[in-house]
Order: C-alpha cells, then structure tokens, then sequence
C-alpha cells in the first residue's frame, strides 16, 4: 500500500436531494421516495437527512416508515430526473481520470494515480470534485479518499452528508481499531451474530486470530476477515462500460396467490427484459429469478445455458420452470423478479437456429411497441392480467 490514490464518490441521498433541488419548499423537510401507491405496498428508495432522523432508511417498507415519520413527504420515483442528475455527475467524475468504476446510479470508485500533475493530489482532486458538482448541478457529494477500496468506502460514510475523509497509511490501525465488525464487507446481522458468540465486536478483536484460524472458523468469509480489519484490500478500480445484466421486477399491491396470474405477470416482466436487450443489442446466457414472500423471505434461482438468448418466449419458459422446479409457488407472493446475465453482444454468442422465429417476432414486437407504447401490443397471454381473480 502507498500514497492515497483512490477515492470513493458517494451522492449525498441522491434521490431525495434531486427532489428537494426541483422544490425548493422540500428543502429541510422529510422527504422520502420510493411509493408510488398508497396501499404501502413499495419500499423506500432514498430518504433525506431529515427523514433518517426518524430511523427511516432505504429498502423500509413504506408502510414501516409512514409509522416512524407519518409526517414525512412521500414521492414516486422519478427516474428519468435521476439519470440525467447522474450523466452530468459521471461527465464531471470521468473529467478528472479515466479510471471510474461506476456502482450504481450515483455512488462510483476512481484511481487518480498518474493524474496528479494534471488536477494535484488525490486530496485536491476530491475537493475540486465536490465544488464542480455543486456549481453544475446544486448536489453534495461525499468522498473518501484512501490507499484502496474498503478504506475509501468507509471513508466517504464516515462524515455524511458533503463530508470528506482521508485515511492516509499511517491512519489505518488508529481508524480500524474501534470499527464495528458489522461496517466490514460482508458481515451481515447473522454474521456478526455468529460472530459475537466468540467476543468479536469490532475489527481490532480479529487482530489476535491468526489466518488460519479465521479460515477453519469461518471459511471464505474468515479469509476476507482477516485482511479487511487489517484495512487490506487488493482489489484495482476497474473501468465498466459493459451491462452485466437486465433485470425487472415488481412489488405487488396484493399478494398474488393465482398461479395463472402469477405467470401472466412473469411473461410481461420476461418482455420488458427481452424489450431491453433487444434495445442493447445483448444476449445472455443465464436467466434468474426473485420472489419475496409476504414474510419478506426471499429465494433467488437461476439456469445457464449453452446458448445466449434473448427471446421473450424463451426467458418466460425458463423463469417459470425455475419456479415450478423449486417449489416457489407454494405461498402468496410479495414481490417477483426476473433476469438476465452473463451478456454478450448480439452476432458473437453461438447460434441456436431453432430460436430464429422467436427472435424475429420480438423483434416485430418490439418495432410496434415503440411506435404505439409498450403496454400496447403484447401476446395474448398477458390478457389474464385484465381479469378479476
């Protein structure tokens, strides 16, 4: 490990922030967004500081959250908005070197080493940052700027909102020493139970444990332990143009019991997937899928295969036997996902010729969807979406 070269760039609740910069009689409010409906059904997106107060963070049930903040400004997401917000943060982030390793819509690692007699140190760089993305787009930003990922990551969550943290080398044992075990990678709430029953509570209680003994305790998992409460991180920032796979899924208003409505649903969620990877021209070889139960236990499955697919059809077929396969349909579901990944472009995958006439009339599908709406056209099996149960 060296000079500080990486940061971690992390927006400060972004879609909430983006919500209060359109409305200025937001500002200092509780705004959180994420329902669309008023059955309570969705889960939060993002909440302002002021909502975090109440104890309301994302991936909260609604529901959940109108109880803690009942006072709260309740907003639909409003994608479109977001991403522009995102392109001009990504254009500002990608001036300064070309190394972003893009996490999601507005959270993304970059590797500054090199850059420096063009923009200063990292230090500077991660100040000139945060001012350009405050005169061009009126958000904060909070960023972390350390010797390599785990320690920038834990860098930009330690002096939120608009904070700044640098852990230098000769930092690391003094910030790692009383760091809950719970803020490394990968300890989970079951985890750190497990965890807890051997007196482990923060990152300096695993210094006396040797590897070995992490790894016969605890595996794989022990094996990471070991290095990250030490503030070791190999891991390089890597650049990421390409889509590592398209996904939809969907939050039901009821819970969906009927299994015909059930793979009514999957076929219209197996469209839009099939929609987008027509759009990117992708094919991919592995198809998953996600339930939620009322419960809120979730189950994921997935199938490869030797041939990349992008069909409707043949992505409907798959999911649905997943779940018929696994059992999945045995109690009402809340939520239900469906996805494809491993991609590639379309021409380089190996050909399937039984899969042509599948391909085509997506593909006529897809002309017409554009031309009239997505909701439109459609085969006639989504018709029982239209039905009563």
């Amino acid at each position: 490990m060296g000079q500080v070269h990486i940061l971690h760039a992390d927006m400060d609740a972004f879609f909430s922030a983006v919500e209060q910069r359109e409305n200025p009689d937001l500002q200092a409010k509780p705004v959180i967004v994420g329902g669309v409906n008023l059955s309570n059904r969705g889960v939060v997106s993002t909440a302002s500081y002021e909502a975090r107060k109440y104890g309301v963070h994302s991936a909260m049930p609604i529901a959940k959250a109108k109880k803690l903040c009942p006072n709260g400004i309740y907003l639909p997401a409003r994608h479109k908005l977001y991403q522009a917000a995102s392109a001009k943060i990504f254009s500002i982030l990608k001036k300064y070197t070309p190394l972003v390793e893009k996490l999601s819509i507005d959270e993304a690692f970059l590797d500054v080493k090199g850059c420096e007699k063009l923009y200063g140190s990292a230090v500077e760089i991660a100040h000139k940052i945060k001012e350009e993305v405050k005169l061009k787009t009126n958000l904060t930003i909070s960023i972390g700027v350390s010797v390599n990922k785990f320690l920038a990551k834990l860098a930009s969550d330690y002096d939120k909102p608009n904070g700044l943290t640098v852990i230098k080398k000769e930092d690391i044992k003094k910030f790692m020493r009383n760091l809950n075990i719970d803020n490394i990678w990968g300890v989970g709430e079951v985890f750190a139970e497990k965890l807890a029953e051997a007196d482990i509570y923060k990152a300096s209680d695993l210094w006396s444990y040797s590897l070995e003994e992490l790894k016969s305790n605890y595996g794989k998992a022990g094996v990471k332990l070991f290095f990250l409460a030490r503030g070791k991180d190999k891991r390089e920032v890597k650049k990421q143009n390409q889509i590592k796979s398209i996904s939809h899924e969907e939050t039901f208003i009821d819970n969906l019991k009927n299994q015909d409505k059930i793979f009514a649903y999957l076929f219209k969620m197996s469209e839009k997937v099939s929609f987008r990877l027509h759009s990117n021209s992708l094919k991919g070889i592995t198809v998953f899928i996600k339930v939620r139960y009322a419960d809120f236990s979730t189950y994921s499955r997935q199938k490869s295969l030797k041939v990349a697919l992008n069909s409707s059809q043949q992505i409907y077929q798959i999911a649905k036997k997943l779940l018929l396969k696994n059992n999945l349909l045995t109690k009402s579901i809340r939520l239900l996902g469906i996805g494809v990944s491993n991609l590639c472009q379309e021409g380089q995958e190996q050909l399937n010729l039984f899969a042509q006439t599948d391909d085509q009339l997506d593909k006529t599908i897809d002309q017409l969807k554009r031309k009239y709406g997505f909701d439109k056209i459609s085969r006639a099996r989504k018709l029982y979406l239209d039905q009563d149960d």
